[in-house]
This record gives C-alpha cells, sequence and structure tokens, in this order.
C-alpha cells in the first residue's frame, strides 16, 4: 500500500457504528470549537454553549441509535465478535481507571476521584476505525463493537447517581428502558403506516428530539437511550428500520459537526491538564494493546499483527460524546476536567495516528 493511500485512509474514518465516512478527520472540529469557546475568541460564550444544550442532547441520542442500528444479531460469529469487542473495551476500562485512581492523579479533584478515574475509563474505551469499504476486514468488526460497552456503562452512571439505593436504581433503569422501548416501538408503528417520505422523516426526527428530551429533563444518558431505541428498531427490522435508517442520515453530519464544535468549545484548560493528560494517553495505548491482543485471540483463535493495534489510536466521536455526557450529568468541575482531558487526548491520538500513517505504518 503506497503512502498516499495509508493517509487517504486516514482521512476516512468512521465516527461510530454505522456512520458513513467522513471526508476528513473530523476531530479537527474540536480545534475550531476549542479557538471559538471561552477559551479561545469567546465567540461561544458560557451561556451559548448552555443554550445549546437541548441540541447537544439530540445528537448524543442520534448517535446512540446509530450505533444500535448497527449491531446485528443471530450468528455465533457476530455474538463472537460482539464479546471480543466488549473484552477489548472492558480491559481499557479496567488500565485506564485503575491506573488513574494508583497513580494519585486525580485524588486533587475532590470529592469523587474513583469517579472521575471511571469515566475516563470509559470515555478512553470506544475506537474510531478506518472506513475503507474495498477492504472490510473480520477485526474492524471487533474495533467497531467496542463502542457498545462504554455506552452501556455511561447509562448505568447517570441511573445510579439519581438513584443511589438498589432498589431505585432498579426501578429508574426500568422506566428508562420502558420510555424507550415504548417511544421506539411507537415511532416504527407510525413510520410505517406513513406513505410520504416527508411524514416518515417527520416521525424520525422527532423520535430523536424526544430521545434526547427526555434523557436532559431526567438526567440521564442521551446515548445509552438512543443506543436501545436504536437496538429495538434494528429488532423489529422490516421497512419500518429501512426508512428510519435512510432518514437518520440526513441528520448524521448536522448532528455530528456541532456536538464535536460544542466539546472542543468547553474544554477548559488548567494546570493540572499536561500531567493528567500524559497520563490518560500512556494508559489508554496501554489498555488498547492488552485488549486488542486478548480480544483477537477470543474471536478468531490467534494474535493479529501488532501493527493493526493501532487502528485503536483514535477514539472517534463516542468517545467525545460519551465525555460531553458526562460534562452533563455531573457538576460542573468533574465534567469539565473530564471532557477537558478527553479532548486533549482525542488530538493527541489523532496526531499520532497521522504521524504513523506518513511513516508508513499500516492501519
Amino acid at each position: 500500500m503506497t503512502p498516499d493511500r495509508r493517509i487517504a485512509r486516514w482521512g476516512r474514518r468512521r465516527l461510530a457504528l454505522g456512520l458513513s465516512p467522513t471526508p476528513g478527520p473530523g476531530l479537527a472540529l474540536l480545534v475550531v470549537g476549542m479557538t471559538l469557546g471561552p477559551a479561545g475568541l469567546g465567540v461561544l460564550s458560557t451561556a451559548m454553549l448552555d443554550a445549546l444544550d437541548p441540541l447537544a442532547s439530540m445528537a448524543l441520542a442520534a448517535l446512540g441509535v446509530f450505533v444500535g442500528l448497527d449491531v446485528r444479531f443471530g450468528g455465533v460469529h457476530e455474538w463472537r465478535l460482539l464479546r471480543a469487542g466488549s473484552l477489548e473495551a472492558g480491559i481499557t476500562v479496567g488500565v485506564v481507571a485503575l491506573g488513574c485512581f494508583l497513580a494519585g492523579m486525580v485524588p486533587g479533584i475532590d470529592p469523587q476521584p474513583w469517579l472521575v478515574s471511571a469515566m475516563l475509563g470509559i470515555c478512553a474505551a470506544s475506537s474510531s476505525t478506518v472506513a475503507d469499504h474495498d477492504d472490510v476486514q473480520p477485526q474492524n468488526r471487533v474495533n467497531d463493537l467496542d463502542d457498545i460497552l462504554p455506552i452501556v456503562l455511561t447509562g448505568g452512571i447517570a441511573v445510579a447517581l439519581r438513584a443511589p439505593t438498589p432498589g431505585a436504581f432498579a426501578w429508574l433503569l426500568l422506566q428508562a428502558v420502558s420510555l424507550a422501548a415504548v417511544l421506539a416501538l411507537a415511532t416504527v408503528l407510525l413510520v410505517r403506516q406513513a406513505t410520504a417520505e416527508g411524514e416518515q422523516r417527520v416521525f424520525t426526527i422527532g423520535a430523536v428530539l424526544l430521545l434526547g428530551g427526555m434523557a436532559a429533563h431526567l438526567s440521564l444518558s442521551a446515548l445509552a437511550g438512543g443506543l436501545f431505541a436504536g437496538l429495538c428498531w434494528n429488532l423489529a427490522g422490516g421497512a419500518g428500520r429501512e426508512h428510519i435508517v435512510r432518514d437518520l442520515r440526513y441528520l448524521q453530519h448536522p448532528l455530528t459537526v456541532p456536538l464535536l464544535v460544542i466539546a472542543g468549545a468547553r474544554l477548559a484548560p488548567s494546570p493540572a491538564l499536561p500531567a493528567l493528560l500524559l497520563l490518560y494517553v500512556a494508559l489508554r495505548a496501554s489498555g488498547k494493546a492488552l485488549g486488542y491482543g486478548l480480544s483477537r485471540r477470543v474471536a478468531f483463535g490467534r494474535a493479529l499483527p501488532a501493527a493493526s493495534a493501532w487502528h485503536l489510536t483514535s477514539p472517534g466521536v463516542v468517545g467525545i460524546a460519551i465525555a460531553l455526557e458526562f460534562a452533563r450529568l455531573i457538576d460542573q468541575p468533574l465534567g469539565a476536567t473530564v471532557l477537558s482531558v478527553i479532548v486533549a487526548g482525542a488530538l493527541t491520538f489523532e496526531l499520532l495516528s497521522w504521524l504513523l500513517s506518513r511513516r508508513g505504518v499500516e492501519r
């Protein structure tokens, strides 16, 4: 493969499961947000960013829907890939969370250093993969499926923050799942009965709006709600699913672009950020390398070339979205710390990815 071909592949990445390739590195939008945000030119003030929260909730819900819609049910091989992707994500979560906590970098972020460590680990677990439809390999599918476990954990933390007792946790979780399922079912029925494309699109967009609004109102995870709704639509199948997928494609870039800009604008520089960023990058790289080797043995019964692990260097938009979700769910200092580390880490890994592509490392 020529260097030009490798660089072209680096520039076309899946943003998440089911999302089509972007024409260039989408994470460059983080730099735009940083430039326009309160820490930059101040075009996007804190008050304006707060006013954009409903748009961010809708974007998070839509992203979760895309992940859910692309999960394939049936077949031993697909379940093996899902198990491998979850194992890889789980190892990364454990390495990053435990490493941050034991290194003593986050105890200064009182009062919940363990929570910050766990959130950094969850954000680190997802990966973007090279989007090359001419070279679809099973290991890329495993890379894609490592987005699911972090979103599920995010939903669990969101419920736990609102329901401290086991009984309250189970009841709130049941309510959230039931609401998402009822909304998904109602949307499928409406889309199937509608005859005009415009009418079907209105129902689909309205469902995503309701998912995001419901999550914001209840202080729950819009990503997790969207994931569950997407799984329900996926199970429903048929023409209803196809219409929903078609209509959501119109929302992909109009929602992803502001999501990344908002995340970049919310980056809050601090004296502790460089040291925490260095620790995060080292731990995430170690966790991904370890998880990559073990998960590939689970999925394929053998180890794959070490160079292929660099498919996992970029966290993609899902990691950014989870960090933005946490910033919405917890108090400002803790949420800003997590989001700042993840945004800076995403840019660092994207730069490493580009440098490795230039040096001829196979992606």
